[in-house]
């Protein structure tokens, strides 16, 4: 069998106004590349256009991506700003197919890959009508996990074209399995496998270093507290200060430095145990997770985050919050679970790594975690799903 000519569209996707939103997706996106014809379309608003849309092409980390930018829509009226959105992102996808369509380029695709359901998930049943190509669904979305009960607060018009978007996909395949029940109770019923996030191993690997007098423990994110809980983070570290200092908490992020440090400050955790650095390179970040004795998460709810697939791979213990699809991968070998926002335990399992975590066999981490995360290992599965659809 050929490679077949897959398009890849995204409802996030790293571009020029977002330099990070989805790089998930992106990372998904060059697992896969080796075994198909990959062309990613992205399509995204832009506030600095001459014109009303603008199509940049690429070759990225070896895949073909072309982004449409389309004019921001500065409407008042929410419905009508709402409709001519839809209009321009229509329309972005459209001159972006155009321009891949040229036999040049691609003649035909035989699957389409739709990431993350809406609104890329209108794109894909519009190309499934017009062009009549099947499409793949991965789902990353905390939308639909229960915690803020998100997905019944939409408008029930959009609830519906979720609903319809995948049903009509012929495979569905979000990260987890917390996930595929999360959105199967929310009556989105379709064709489920279970396909994780994926993690270049060979970037994210095993450095051999001493162990650290005083244990570097690791934090990433945006640093949202109402989604990363730093505050409770904070708060626990505080604590356990009392009783001992051989600690640092290394935080990278990109998000609100100065708003984390008023929380720190606030919570009353010294500067001492804290450091902070902005946005890295996938490059320069690895070297955090190299250099770190252990990663600590204590998000009020997840999906399956990056993090600790990079974590892992470098073989890293992870203590976290027991949500999402997390438990699906932690167990003793590899980190600590505790309750969402359970402070003492958090407290008790950080004690815990700060006195143990030389125990933690690193080369077993990271053996298990290429198993499962690596880019060949989910690359290979995809191209399956796109066999199975084929055939």
């Amino acid at each position: 069998m050929q490679k077949p000519n897959v398009l890849f569209i995204s409802s996030w996707y790293p571009s020029k106004e977002h330099r990070t939103l989805g790089n998930f997706v992106q990372r998904h996106a060059e697992s896969i590349q080796p075994f198909v014809n990959l062309w990613v379309m992205s399509v995204s608003s832009s506030t600095d256009l001459q014109e009303e849309f603008e199509l940049e092409f690429s070759i990225i980390n070896g895949v073909n991506t072309l982004h449409v930018y389309y004019q921001k829509v500065n409407l008042t009226m929410p419905i009508l700003a709402s409709a001519k959105k839809l209009s321009r992102y229509r329309e972005a996808h459209n001159l972006g197919m155009k321009y891949l369509s040229d036999e040049k380029r691609v003649k035909k695709f035989d699957v389409l890959h739709c990431n993350v359901t809406f609104p890329a998930g209108i794109i894909a049943l519009d190309f499934k009508k017009e062009y009549k190509i099947p499409y793949v669904l991965t789902e990353h979305w905390t939308l639909f996990l229960p915690y803020k009960n998100d997905f019944k607060k939409l408008n029930p018009i959009v609830q519906r074209k979720m609903r319809e978007i995948v049903s009509n996909a012929s495979v569905v395949a979000p990260v987890s399995q917390h996930l595929a029940i999360s959105m199967q109770e929310k009556g989105l019923k379709g064709n489920y496998t279970i396909i994780p996030n994926v993690a270049d191993t060979k970037l994210f690997s095993l450095r051999t270093k001493e162990p650290n007098e005083v244990k570097q423990i690791l934090h990433v994110s945006t640093l949202v507290d109402d989604h990363k809980n730093i505050s409770g983070i904070f708060r626990t570290l505080r604590k356990i200060a009392e009783t001992r200092q051989d600690f640092q908490l290394v935080i990278v992020t990109d998000g609100d430095i100065e708003k984390a440090k008023f929380i720190q400050k606030s919570v009353g955790l010294q500067d001492r145990f804290v450091t902070y650095h902005g946005t890295k390179t996938p490059n320069e970040i690895v070297e955090f997770y190299q250099s770190s004795d252990f990663f600590v998460l204590f998000s009020n709810y997840e999906n399956l985050p990056v993090v600790m697939v990079e974590s892992f791979c470098c073989g890293l213990p992870f203590v976290s919050s027991n949500v999402g699809g997390i438990s699906e991968f932690v167990d003793n070998s590899n980190g600590r679970l505790v309750r969402a926002e359970d402070e003492n335990a958090l407290q008790e399992e950080i004690n815990f790594m700060l006195d143990n975590v030389s125990e933690f066999d690193s080369t077993e981490i990271r053996k298990k975690a290429i198993n499962q995360f690596d880019n060949a290992v989910v690359g290979a599965r995809y191209l399956e799903v796109y066999k199975e659809i084929l055939s």
